[in-house]
């Protein structure tokens, strides 16, 4: 009987040592001796670890866990782990994802305005392209999108400018490119575009586009230096042709229930991390990183052509149509503050 006794207290004495240390819970205490609860943010790209965004993700986890104290973690998905960017997207209109790094051109499934900033040589240069999205066009279409979705647009980062790379000949006119199939994003634009031009738009996820130039499914790979250089493309690809053709807008989106259930002081450091990580940091390295890219392209034997100012205009007029035909889906009131 003693030796029971003896256990049981033993028993109680440790499962009151357990309750004291929180039960094995790691919590953390406010001022009045309350627990304050902790969050979690998963966010989720299809982008290598090393390109500007995915550093601009890593810089948005330190600031934010800094800030908070430890109250928010962030977790970073990258190379496709969550899935492509059209499900990415989807997952965090559900709720099923807090937070995503994807091309604007996907959220024009929820918001038709969207379509505006995937439009052909709609930005000439980066800096009026930033002007118009740090301005009206930018608030135009973050509102638009929240009253369509459940997400929220943060903050737009620069996936600088689409170029094409081809395995099959150098490419200067928009006529050099009518027997080839480029693969591009999963975007009704892109399919509208290369209509335009005259060839063969391909859509598949940046995970498959490697193997796809290995195998011949596709002659070329439509997207920006950055992408060209991190998917390793280039490795099965030596014709590169600056083009320019479209902005790739990256944006910052967060589920917007999520970001609503989070105390307001957490909401406004989630935002202000996000400006400083996408509006900032990643916009002030972006060039450098296309120097970069150019610079692993041609040590690996790739040609860079250099459109004149007549063979970019063969691209340019080619593409006025589409403008016209997205007329009637964007609104008016877009197509007069770009001045179209």
């Amino acid at each position: 009987m003693k030796k029971l006794l003896a256990l049981t207290l033993c028993f109680l004495l440790c499962l009151t040592m357990m309750v004291a240390c929180g039960g094995g819970e790691q919590t953390e205490t406010g001022e009045a001796g309350e627990a304050e609860e902790t969050y979690l943010i998963r966010i989720a790209s299809d982008e290598t670890d090393d390109t500007p965004c995915s550093v601009a993700t890593f810089y948005f986890k330190e600031l934010v866990e800094e800030a908070t104290d430890g109250r928010v973690t962030v977790d970073y998905f990258y190379d496709s782990a969550m899935g492509d960017e059209r499900e990415i997207a989807e997952s965090v209109h559900m709720g099923n994802l807090e937070m995503g790094i994807i091309s604007g051109c996907y959220l024009a499934t929820y918001d038709e305005n969207w379509y505006l900033v995937d439009m052909p040589y709609v930005f000439k240069d980066r800096e009026s392209m930033y002007g118009y999205l740090d301005g009206e066009v930018g608030d135009y279409i973050t509102n638009t999108l929240l009253a369509n979705s459940n997400i929220e647009c943060l903050d737009f980062a620069d996936g600088s400018f689409k170029v094409l790379l081809n395995g099959v000949k150098q490419v200067k006119t928009v006529s050099d490119i009518s027997d080839l199939k480029f693969r591009s994003q999963e975007s009704q634009m892109n399919m509208s575009i290369y209509k335009a031009w005259g060839s063969t738009a391909v859509p598949m996820g940046f995970s498959e586009i490697f193997t796809a130039l290995q195998q011949g499914t596709v002659d070329g790979v439509d997207t920006s230096p950055l992408y060209q250089r991190s998917g390793k493309f280039y490795e099965v690809a030596k014709n590169l042709t600056m083009t320019n053709h479209q902005a790739l807008l990256m944006v910052s989106i967060i589920n917007k229930d999520f970001l609503n259930s989070l105390p307001e002081d957490l909401q406004e450091i989630v935002r202000e991390c996000s400006y400083q990580a996408y509006s900032v940091k990643e916009r002030e390295i972006v060039q450098e990183a296309e120097k970069y890219a150019a610079e692993v392209m041609t040590d690996a034997g790739v040609t860079i052509t250099d459109l004149t100012a007549e063979e970019l205009n063969t691209f340019v007029e080619a593409s006025k149509p589409v403008i016209e035909e997205y007329r009637s889906v964007v609104d008016a009131e877009l197509y007069e503050l770009m001045g179209f």
